[in-house]
């Protein structure tokens, strides 16, 4: 009896949890098939209307450019940038020929970027991208014109901004993966005559694909869905340059009160997830196939 007390003490709250979120979403998705808004008619009586927001999403041009903004804002951070930039960092850390001291500091500073809040993230960058900033006051030294980068360059500084908060993650996941690549392997090559780029293209990097993948799909999700940094940082903009699918969702549900529209929006951002992680779950599988 006290082990099944114990038991019923450590699962009880997740328990609640998870029956929190089957109601929560459970409601979304009925709320998804009316016309419910935060003011007006629809606030006090809305209306079951079928599947017309889910037709008007796909008529929507907003809502095809969120979704195009959505897309190179994900290909363009984490996929090209946090995965290929953490994997570059894993590999010159594990390098034998660079000093110590200098790779724990290197490792320090990446795992920084990505440790401190979001919002810190934000300040930072705004600062250092504001008009009067620190990028602006460099360009200035060497006697270049300064630019308004959130205004003339949004989506390239929202790109290379979550670049810079989320590599540590790859890095990290990475370099854990390297540690398992077996040395015999290494001496093998460096016997043969191997150059470092063959030992990486011929050893290294089929024994780490399926990390690699398990990579691309945890920062898909979360750069995908992720709000704080480009809402913080432009609102979306300036017009609609940066507003990437949350912030459209947000805009729709919060600004101009259509929660049934956004409740919509949500579940067809869930579904556009979904097919991506049966793709990288399908190549992962095709991958530890051919180990």
């Amino acid at each position: 009896m006290r082990r099944f007390g114990f038991i019923t003490l450590c699962t009880g709250p997740a328990i609640a949890l998870l029956l929190f979120l089957i109601v929560a979403i459970g409601w979304a998705f009925y709320v998804s098939f009316t016309d419910f808004a935060l003011v007006g008619r629809a606030a006090r009586d809305p209306q079951w209307i079928g599947l017309k927001n889910y037709l008007r999403l796909f008529r929507d041009p907003f809502f095809l450019h969120s979704l195009d903004i959505s897309v190179k804002f994900t290909v363009g951070s984490a996929i090209i940038g946090q995965c290929l930039l953490g994997l570059l960092l894993a590999v010159v850390l594990k390098r034998k020929d660079i000093n110590t001291g200098l790779k724990i500091a290197v490792a320090a500073a990446v795992t920084l970027c990505w440790v401190i809040p979001d919002i810190v993230v934000v300040y930072i960058w705004g600062a250092f991208t504001a008009p009067s900033g620190m990028l602006n006051t460099i360009l200035g030294i060497f006697g270049l014109p300064s630019k308004r980068w959130l205004s003339e360059f949004p989506l390239e500084i929202v790109i290379i901004a979550n670049i810079w908060r989320g590599t540590a993650f790859s890095m990290i996941l990475f370099s854990s993966a390297l540690e398992t690549v077996p040395p015999v392997y290494y001496e093998a090559a460096d016997v043969d005559g191997a150059s470092p780029w063959q030992r990486f293209r011929y050893i290294t990097l089929p024994l780490i694909t399926p990390t690699i993948l398990i990579d691309l799909i945890l920062i898909t999700l979360w750069t995908f869905g992720y709000f704080t940094l480009i809402f913080g940082l432009t609102g979306g903009g300036p017009g609609r340059a940066t507003e990437v699918m949350p912030v459209f969702i947000y805009n729709q549900s919060f600004r101009f009160y259509k929660i049934g529209y956004g409740a919509a929006l949500s579940f067809v951002m869930m579904l556009i997830v979904g097919c991506m992680c049966l793709i990288y779950f399908l190549l992962l599988r095709k991958a530890e196939r051919m180990r």
